[in-house]
């Protein structure tokens, strides 16, 4: 399905994300940041939504929005300015300035982590406090780190080497180093804890290679070929709440979905790649939870999704015994696929304009009514 005229020309959308439990689309671009509830992608004709402007906060560009699960605390990122904000009230709980532009922000319910080029700083949540700083980090332009939600393990994942695949685990509790692994020959282009904090996805600059790794030892448990010689840009690696699937997102219009399963033959082999076709069939009945993808300019990234050996899907989100994908777009689109049992393309069946220029959107800003945005289920 091509998209309304209207929306041929690119929209100030400086960032789309999703919030650790997939519960919430925050938008962020030149003038504000939106909110939109992914339940209603599925359930609704109108996305409600809450479009708030950044006169008040001080600021001239919205580069980062994250959101801390359905609570009202949230950090807004324009360059080098952070702030902490309470979201209904959108008053500046704290306000920090950095040397260099701010590339990734990570929050659990108690750490926030902040990542520059060439050092990542982690913060206390309850009183936004520096605990610590990683000084000297290898140069990391694309800003590529990632920390778990789960609170009872904080690992904070990020590049070891500029020269080879290298990933460093950090505890982010204890403040001490963890452990060192290559997980690729390349370059690291982007990493992925699953929710319970005990997996950790891999991809590499170059892109064919998705590989799933155990935390904290970093033992081999899957690899996946997205692709067989081309070489793509990896965006987004994202895993099911229940950690079977995993999904990429690239720049091409494709976002990838596989099973993290092993044949009965496979259980004493964990370094070899996944036979997904064989555990195909009983493959929608496992999930009903909320699988989200988003992906930057035309289709890029991905928000908690799948992978395998050959892709079994290609684009979903869960709605009762259903399973869908939800891919949001920097062109300023979401869209909803339906998973079908045997697999292959997934059919579009709904599409909704998001972003500062989307029409048929009410605006719900300073609207108590908006209130139950924050509870919503998957």
């Amino acid at each position: 399905m091509s998209a309304p005229d209207s929306y041929d020309t690119p929209q100030l959308i400086n960032y789309i994300g999703f919030n650790q439990d997939s519960k919430i689309i925050s938008v962020g671009h030149k003038e504000g940041y939106m909110f939109y509830k992914t339940a209603d992608v599925i359930e609704n004709s109108v996305l409600e939504c809450r479009n708030q402007s950044l006169k008040d906060l001080n600021l001239n560009n919205c580069n980062i929005i994250e959101r801390l699960f359905t609570s009202s605390l949230m950090v807004v990122v324009s360059q080098r300015d952070l702030r902490v904000l309470h979201v209904t009230s959108n008053n500046i709980i704290c306000d920090h300035r950095f040397n260099k532009s701010i590339l990734s922000v990570r929050l659990n319910k108690m750490r926030i982590v902040v990542c520059l080029e060439d050092c990542i700083y982690i913060y206390n949540l309850n009183d936004m406090k520096m605990l610590h700083m990683i000084v000297d980090t290898p140069m990391n332009k694309l800003g590529v780190v990632d920390m778990t939600i789960n609170t009872g393990n904080t690992f904070l994942a990020y590049p070891g080497s500029t020269d080879t695949g290298s990933v460093h685990l950090f505890d982010a509790i204890n403040l001490s180093s963890v452990n060192t692994f290559v997980a690729h020959e390349g370059t690291l282009a982007c990493l992925k804890f699953n929710q319970d904090g005990n997996m950790l996805a891999t991809a590499s600059t170059k892109g064919t290679v998705i590989r799933v790794y155990s935390v904290p030892d970093g033992h081999r448990l899957f690899e996946f070929r997205r692709g067989v010689s081309r070489c793509v840009t990896i965006h987004s690696l994202s895993f099911s709440a229940d950690s079977k699937f995993l999904a990429s997102s690239s720049n091409t219009e494709t976002v990838h979905v596989f099973k993290l399963e092993k044949s009965g033959e496979e259980d004493s082999k964990p370094e070899a790649p996944t036979n997904f076709a064989e555990a195909a069939a009983g493959w929608f009945n496992t999930i009903n939870q909320a699988v989200s993808a988003y992906m930057p300019s035309q289709f890029t990234q991905v928000s908690e999704l799948m992978t395998t050996e050959r892709s079994f899907a290609t684009a979903k989100l869960p709605h009762k015994n259903h399973q869908f994908l939800l891919v949001a777009t920097f062109d300023g689109y979401v869209y909803a696929y339906r998973m079908h049992p045997e697999g292959g393309e997934l059919d579009l069946i709904k599409q909704h304009g998001i972003g500062p220029k989307a029409k048929n959107v009410p605006n719900l800003d300073n609207q108590s009514d908006f209130q139950p945005m924050l509870h919503t289920s998957g």
